[in-house]
């Protein structure tokens, strides 16, 4: 009987074990199966081959936005060269003048071309790379004739007081200056001088009184301007004729002394906004009577005191949109307030001198058609 209950207790704990073999063999064979399940549902090949997939397609996207834009850049490119192409004919150039003032817009690589017919410091800048990459020296002196003579038609020739110079070649005969030779070191002459005549290549300037100055020689001149300013730079002898310095042009003008600004009349609508110890205060229109790249005159349905400060919004006809433009009125007469700019305003000061310099040039026209 024992050994019976023996053998049954025997039995009962193989099974036992048997039933904890069967259940760590089912768990380990369960554990094998999800391994097997996410290594054959997500290889790392396959991973990899996303991955890959995923970044092909952002620079696809990238090389699109980059293609798209620079087709839409060429189509805007294409329409400001036919604006140009138009304005051109408008000028009633020449076909030679047009070919090379076209020429030398390509050679600056201008994103808008027109501006170089609008404006005399996008000429000159033009002018200079143009010079630079072509070598002046190597320029036919009938084609630098020709260049000079675009200065003229293009009404950069002589040059509006409403605009700086920027560079020798803009110089007329007759302006006025003191020069100093040589730049530094002991002084040989000094003394007024007057421009004789200017061309792309050189400037003629007759010089003071004494001994024959040195090929090479560099001399610092001082040129006052009526009605606009003092310019100071240095310009390098190429020859001495007799008392006439045949210099090299120089594009670095240091410019000071600002003086009165042209004042054209004009009829454009202002929305005004009363500035009152900092804060925004009541808003009307006015509308702006006079122009000059200093300040405007206006005209206004209410009488300001002197000194208030007045943010003006406005558009510069063919020019754009000024806004928040900041000036304080300096004079009042009546209900025509004379105010000036205010603070850090030199990007829309140039915007209203080349217009001011256009509406002249425009009524000049018209005076001599």
């Amino acid at each position: 009987m024992p050994r019976f209950f023996f053998l049954i207790a025997v039995l009962n704990t193989v099974a036992l074990a048997q039933a904890q073999a069967d259940s760590i063999t089912s768990y380990e064979l369960f554990a094998e199966s999800i391994r097997h399940s996410v290594n054959k549902g997500f290889p790392l090949l396959t991973i990899l081959i996303f991955v890959a997939v995923i970044i092909l397609l952002i620079i696809a996207i990238v090389f699109y936005e980059i293609y798209r834009s620079n087709k839409m850049k060429q189509g805007l490119l294409a329409l400001a060269w036919k604006k140009f192409d138009y304005n051109i004919t408008l000028l009633k150039l020449s076909g030679n003048s047009a070919a090379i003032l076209k020429e030398i817009a390509l050679e600056s690589g201008l994103q808008d071309p027109d501006s170089i017919i609008k404006s005399p410091h996008v000429f000159e800048k033009s002018l200079e790379t143009y010079y630079k990459n072509r070598k002046i020296e190597s320029i036919p002196s009938e084609k630098l004739k020709e260049i000079r003579n675009l200065r003229k038609k293009l009404g950069f020739l002589p040059l509006s007081k409403e605009i700086a110079f920027t560079s020798t070649r803009q110089f007329d005969s007759g302006e006025k200056c003191i020069v100093q030779i040589p730049a530094s070191g002991p002084v040989t002459h000094k003394g007024m001088c007057i421009v004789i005549s200017s061309d792309e290549q050189q400037w003629l300037m007759a010089r003071p009184e004494g001994p024959q100055v040195t090929v090479g020689t560099w001399v610092r001149i001082n040129l006052t301007r009526p009605g606009d300013a003092e310019y100071a730079f240095k310009a390098q002898v190429l020859r001495d004729l007799n008392g006439e310095l045949a210099l090299s042009h120089a594009n670095q003008l240091n410019r000071t002394q600002q003086r009165n600004w042209v004042r054209i009349d004009v009829s454009i609508p202002v929305e005004i906004t009363q500035i009152e110890n900092g804060n925004v205060g009541d808003i009307f229109m006015g509308k702006i009577i006079d122009m000059s790249g200093g300040g405007f005159g206006m005209s206004l349905p209410i009488k300001l005191p002197t000194g208030s400060n007045l943010l003006l919004g406005f558009d510069i006809p063919g020019h754009g949109h000024i806004d928040n433009l900041l000036v304080k009125v300096v004079r009042v007469a009546g209900t025509v307030h004379s105010v000036a700019f205010e603070g850090a305003v030199h990007s829309i000061q140039e915007q209203i001198i080349q217009y001011i310099f256009e509406k002249q040039r425009q009524d000049s026209l018209i005076k001599h058609s």
